[in-house]
Parts: structure tokens; C-alpha cells; sequence
């Protein structure tokens, strides 16, 4: 009998369902919530499936939907999203210490096998009834049967499955019958090549030999194959490693053409990128800035250029980043193109106390140092957009922004923005 078992909880359509929370009046209703510039459709309710529409659809093939009227579209809110994450997992580590964060939406854990299930129903009602969140639980011996599990626990009224409660013939059964394509870490490609071997469920691919599966895939599937087996073969990351890079990446809401909006936009992308490594205690010694086109039809002959320029010194403070990446852009901006994304990218990252400050003298720390901890205090008060250097300063939102025209308020992260309850 193990001493303890795997369990994932995934939380069901999880930006929609975050909405759904905030906004009672859409409740039940099909709600679909869009990628950035309002693109497609990355998550939607089940009510929405129902309506036939489809992850990755095109947001202007479903403006002319015979049942638009009905459907719910909202921006991407990902500072909300990413805010009820944060407050899913503070209450998974007043269950466990043992966690790990797997995405926005899901966190694997261990818990005492003894009790197992009743845990998983209490975690799922916690998040429930603190949170307004629906969650599932799969629990079982490893972390691949566990996300079998949670699947599988979606059929379920209790919206709970364990694993390791059921007898080791029913779990071949059930694994006969789960899909080898929607076995975790097996893609598209992994099985067609599997389908080349007649491999084309969940357990078929149990019954592999790993040695063989080992020589003719990789090591990664002959774990998937251990795993389906109930030996445990990943372990839980706790500590994941250090950021190694960071990148600030982002489709413009408009292209720009002019050469003070193309240094504007990469100092304000360097400043959000700045405040990121101060949260992860990281600083930065190579600053790389990246201009594109998009190869957009519309845009003309396509443009892709890039360049770097490195610091006297590792660092995290937003002026020093955001001086050299308004320098780079001035330095690759070329007249006559329409940019449609910019980038930031620092590489080879180190950790913020192995900074020494020999390199760089008194006044222009103590400046930098002193700015720093303004903005941070401000923003950490009244959100990222409420002060800054240069254009991330002003408070008209700029024509590049990404475009979010049907954006839900911030609700939990912005003073301005906070939900109101109205006496009756």
C-alpha cells in the first residue's frame, strides 16, 4: 500500500468559468473568451460546444453565428485569470506543502493515501465554495493515471475519480478504452507513429515493452509507459528550476509605423519585463530586441530583424532595461514597414544576489534603486499601467495596445476596477 498518491486538480474551462464568478448574469450561459487582439476563441462552456463552436475558431466567423445573440465573447483578462490562480494555489498549500503548478488551470500534488478521496472532495469544495471556481480531481498512483483520472472525473457527479481505489484488471479496462491521443505527453505525431505500430489506446501502449518502446521512440515514452502502469516515473517539481531567459513577446493591437511609437513600445515592453524578473528575483546582463511585420499581406515585403546589446552589469531595475532596449529598437527601426510585433528577449539570466554593483557607480544605483521602488510600490497599489517611464507613464492607452474591446473589469487587481455590491 503506497503512503501517498498523486492528485491534479483542473479547474473546468478556466478563464470562462473565472468570468462566470464575477458575472452572475452569465451563468449557464455559453460563454467563449478570446486570444489576444480578440482573435480566436481559446476556451469556451460547455453551452458554447454545444453551439458548435470550435477552440481556435476566428472571432469574425462567429460575429455572422446564426446563435450570436446567445454566445457570451469576452477579452482575454489575463491579470484576473492569473490572479485566481494565485488564490486556487494558496489553498491548495493549506492542504498540502507538497504541490506543483502545472498551468494557470492546474496543479498536481501529493496527499496521504489513506483518506485519498475524502481529501479530494474536500480540496474540490474548498475551491468551490471559497473560490466560485469548478474544479475536477484525479488521483491515482503517478501523475500520467492521475490526469487519466481527472477525465475520466469530469463523467462524474462528484467530479472526483481515485485511481488507486479500483482493482488493477478494471484499471486495464479503463485504459483500453482511453484514447492513446489523449494520454498525457503523447501529441499528434507520437500517435500516428504509434498507430503505425497498432497502438491506438491508452492501454496498448501500457502493455509495450518499455525496453523496445525505449529503442524505437524515446525515454520520455518508455516513461509514459511506466507511468501508465502505476510505477511513478515523474516526480513532483516543488522547486521548478531557475528562469534561464524571459520574454516579452506580443501581437500589436495596431501596426506602427513611426519611429518614436516602435522605441516607445519596446521600452514599455522592457519595463513589464523588468518587474517579471524582480518577481522571480532574477536579473538580466543581455538585452535582445526583436522587430517584425508578421509577413502580413497587407503590410508589404516582410521584415524580421533583430539585435542585442549587453549591460556593464546584470540587473533588474526598469531604466537601465528599458535605456538599451529604446536604443536597439532606434537602431533596427527601418522607415517604410508596418510592425505588427515587437519582442524582448534577455537570455542567460542569474540570480538577483549575485549582482555586485562594482560596475556601475553610486548615483546611477542609488536613481535606479530609488525609481525602482517607487514604481513597484505604485504598481503594486493600483496596477501595472498606473505609472511607469516614458510611454508606460501616460495614462491614455496607447493605439498598439492590444486590443481588447470586450474586457471584463480586473475585479481583484486594479482599486479602480473593483467589483461593487449594491445594497437592495
Amino acid at each position: 500500500m503506497r503512503d501517498e498518491l498523486f492528485a491534479i486538480v483542473d479547474v473546468d474551462s478556466m478563464y470562462a468559468s473565472v468570468e462566470q464568478v464575477f458575472d452572475p448574469r452569465i451563468r449557464g450561459r455559453p460563454v467563449c473568451v478570446l486570444s489576444n487582439n480578440d482573435g480566436c476563441v481559446v476556451t469556451m462552456t460547455a453551452e458554447a460546444k454545444a453551439l458548435g463552436v470550435e477552440r481556435g475558431q476566428p472571432w469574425f466567423q462567429l460575429r455572422n453565428h446564426p446563435r450570436r445573440a446567445e454566445i457570451v465573447f469576452l477579452s482575454s483578462n489575463y491579470g484576473l485569470y492569473g490572479d485566481m490562480s494565485a488564490r486556487m494555489l494558496a489553498i491548495l498549500q493549506s492542504v498540502t506543502p507538497r504541490w506543483e503548478a502545472y498551468s494557470i488551470d492546474e496543479a498536481f500534488l501529493r496527499i496521504p493515501a489513506e483518506g485519498a478521496t475524502a481529501t479530494a472532495v474536500r480540496i474540490r469544495e474548498r475551491i468551490g465554495g471559497w473560490l466560485g471556481l469548478p474544479v475536477k480531481v484525479g488521483v491515482a498512483p503517478s501523475k500520467t493515471l492521475a490526469k487519466v483520472a481527472a477525465k475520466r472525473a469530469k463523467q462524474r457527479t462528484e467530479r472526483v475519480d481515485n485511481l488507486a481505489e479500483v482493482e488493477p484488471r478494471r484499471v486495464q479496462a479503463i485504459l483500453d478504452e482511453f484514447p492513446v491521443a489523449d494520454v498525457w505527453g503523447i501529441g499528434p505525431r507520437l500517435t500516428a507513429r504509434l498507430a503505425a505500430h497498432e497502438v491506438g489506446s491508452a492501454g496498448q501502449l501500457a502493455r509495450l515493452d518499455p525496453g523496445w518502446v525505449r529503442r524505437n521512440y524515446t525515454v520520455v515514452v518508455e516513461r509514459t509507459v511506466r507511468e501508465l502502469r502505476g510505477i511513478s516515473c515523474i516526480p513532483l517539481e516543488c522547486s521548478p528550476p531557475p528562469r534561464r531567459q524571459m520574454v516579452h513577446c506580443r501581437a500589436l493591437g495596431k501596426p506602427v509605423t513611426d519611429e518614436h511609437e516602435v522605441v516607445d513600445t519596446a521600452s514599455t515592453f522592457a519595463q513589464r519585463i523588468a518587474a517579471k524578473l524582480r518577481r522571480h528575483h532574477r536579473a538580466a546582463g543581455l538585452v535582445q530586441v526583436w522587430l517584425s511585420s508578421g509577413g502580413s499581406y497587407y503590410s508589404g515585403a516582410p521584415i524580421d530583424v533583430h539585435g542585442s546589446q549587453a549591460l556593464l552589469e546584470p540587473t533588474n531595475a526598469a531604466r537601465p532595461l528599458a535605456l538599451a532596449a529604446a536604443r536597439l529598437a532606434r537602431r533596427l527601426y527601418q522607415p517604410g514597414y508596418q510592425y505588427r510585433r515587437i519582442g524582448i528577449i534577455l537570455p542567460d539570466l542569474v540570480a538577483e544576489h549575485q549582482v555586485t554593483g562594482m560596475w556601475t557607480t553610486a548615483k546611477n544605483r542609488t536613481i535606479d534603486e530609488a525609481l525602482t521602488a517607487a514604481i513597484d510600490s505604485v504598481t503594486s497599489r493600483y496596477g501595472k499601467a498606473a505609472i511607469g517611464l516614458g510611454r508606460a507613464g501616460v495614462r491614455t492607452r496607447a493605439e498598439w495596445e492590444m486590443k481588447q474591446q470586450v474586457r471584463s473589469p480586473a475585479y481583484t487587481t486594479r482599486w479602480d476596477e473593483l467589483l461593487v455590491a449594491h445594497a437592495r
